[in-house]
């Protein structure tokens, strides 16, 4: 009797196994088509795509109006397009104040990394403002 539910217990281990497999496989492939969705295809992930023409006005709109639509929607925005709209910014402000430009160079060298996609363009502005 012991060695049937030693059987009954492992086949029924392995079964809940396998459907756990099962379905966290299929839960990642639709969290995976979720995300593909999300974003506008060909720009960097990290910024939803109904966002992208308030992006555009306030990139139109001079380097004030970017700050401001940073600071309203940086929590909505995730790397690696975080950093590349502050790069973006920074070019903006570059122009007119380059103290500004130089504060925020500071603030994106903490976190950005050798392997990030806009890491080549961070040290360019990086060395274009002392």
């Amino acid at each position: 009797m012991r060695q049937f539910l030693t059987v009954v217990l492992i086949a029924a281990a392995i079964w809940g196994g396998v459907t756990f497999y099962k379905y966290a496989k299929s839960e990642v492939a639709r969290d995976e088509r979720r995300t593909d969705d999300r974003y506008v295809p060909g720009k960097l992930p990290g910024l939803p795509k109904e966002m992208e023409a308030a992006l555009a006005a306030a990139q139109q709109e001079g380097a004030a109006s970017l700050k401001n639509w940073l600071t309203r929607n940086r929590s909505e925005i995730t790397d690696p397009r975080l950093t590349e709209i502050e790069l973006d910014y920074v070019v903006l402000v570059g122009r007119t104040n380059p103290t500004e430009a130089r504060r925020e160079l500071n603030v994106i060298k903490q976190r950005i990394a050798p392997q990030h996609p806009q890491y080549k363009r961070f040290q360019e502005l990086d060395q274009a403002y002392p």
